[in-house]
């Protein structure tokens, strides 16, 4: 069943006149070195992003934070940006994302996110997820709140 998914997905390729521009596949991870790069999807048509964070930490000790983003055919998770100034925490994950005209696949993919925070002095910390929601494009942000202890 395999083999006639794979044939039937190239033929869909061919018959588009895209084969060098097809998203499915085992190898396209070059056309994702050229794919347009913005923040990625933490809220995909009221799904919102799941997030893990421990409730407290101490100063200096590394604590890590887990949230999912949403990708698909056409978009594929990039890195991560982690800022941290006194008791606040910005992370700003990353989506490339090929342009409208490449045919891709259209599965929902939830991806999970990784960023490892560090704070230097005690007491309530913010840290904040930015991204996007779909539909829309528009801002979005996740806020959670941890207790950093002596």
């Amino acid at each position: 069943m395999a083999h006639i998914s794979r044939h039937f997905k190239r033929l869909t390729c061919l018959s588009a006149g895209l084969l060098a521009a097809c998203a499915t596949g085992p190898d396209n991870s070059l056309l994702f070195s050229d794919a347009k790069r913005g923040p990625a999807v933490l809220v995909f048509y009221g799904d919102t992003s799941a997030v893990e964070l421990a409730p407290a930490t101490r100063v200096g000790e590394v604590t890590t934070l887990r949230f999912t983003s949403f990708s698909g055919g056409c978009v594929r998770p990039d890195s991560t940006d982690v800022t941290v100034s006194g008791l606040n925490a910005e992370v700003h994950p990353h989506r490339r994302q090929l342009p409208p005209d490449v045919v891709c696949t259209l599965d929902l993919r939830l991806d999970m996110n990784v960023a490892r925070l560090q704070f230097t002095e005690p007491g309530p910390a913010r840290v904040r997820i930015v991204g996007l929601a779909r539909p829309g494009d528009t801002p979005f942000v996740v806020e959670r709140e941890l207790l950093v202890s002596p």
